[in-house]
């Protein structure tokens, strides 16, 4: 499995925790996160960590049962994330899967009007913060497809902000 913009490493932690014979290699940007990330790992996990930009990283063509992003997409406008998610998407096995977990606008009514609201305080903060590129969600879902990607499995909080979902290269099969 390969996760991207690992961060502090609590996903990656859970993750050899409840499969404990699972291999990960993660990108991540930041050195002081892939400090936090190891210091979280039990001693026998099967870790690798590259300190790499993920935009720019050689992606190896076809390992990858699965890659996934947590909150990683968001960070980038529709433009960056189509070259580099052409480029990605190589890495995953023909009937590879795609995991994400992003934020989302709300629905509808109040749910929408406070997912708006929220969201365009956190890009307006980290865009201040951080010179984050996105102003504001890109449309993510639709480059997977356009990618070959179906999504066969998806959920999101009670508030309908936070999304997860798990998308598979290739034809689905039918269940």
């Amino acid at each position: 499995m390969l996760t991207i913009g690992e961060g502090d490493g609590r996903f990656v932690a859970e993750l050899v925790r409840r499969f404990p014979q699972i291999e990960v290699d993660c990108l991540e940007g930041s050195a002081a996160m892939i400090a936090r990330a190891r210091a979280r790992l039990p001693p026998a996990a099967k870790v690798n960590f590259y300190h790499v930009d993920a935009l720019n990283w050689e992606y190896p063509v076809e390992i990858y049962d699965a890659v996934v992003t947590c909150f990683f997409l968001d960070c980038f406008n529709d433009r960056t994330l189509r070259k580099w998610m052409a480029k990605a998407v190589s890495c995953t096995k023909p009937s590879g899967k795609w995991l994400v977990a992003e934020f989302r606008e709300g629905a509808g009514g109040m749910e929408r009007l406070n997912s708006r609201f929220w969201l365009r305080v956190m890009y307006r903060f980290f865009g201040w913060t951080t010179g984050l590129e996105a102003k504001q969600l890109p449309d993510w879902e639709d480059l997977l497809g356009e990618l070959g990607y179906s999504c066969f499995e998806r959920a999101e909080t009670v508030n309908s902000m936070l999304h997860w979902s798990v998308w598979q290269r290739g034809k689905l099969l039918a269940k």
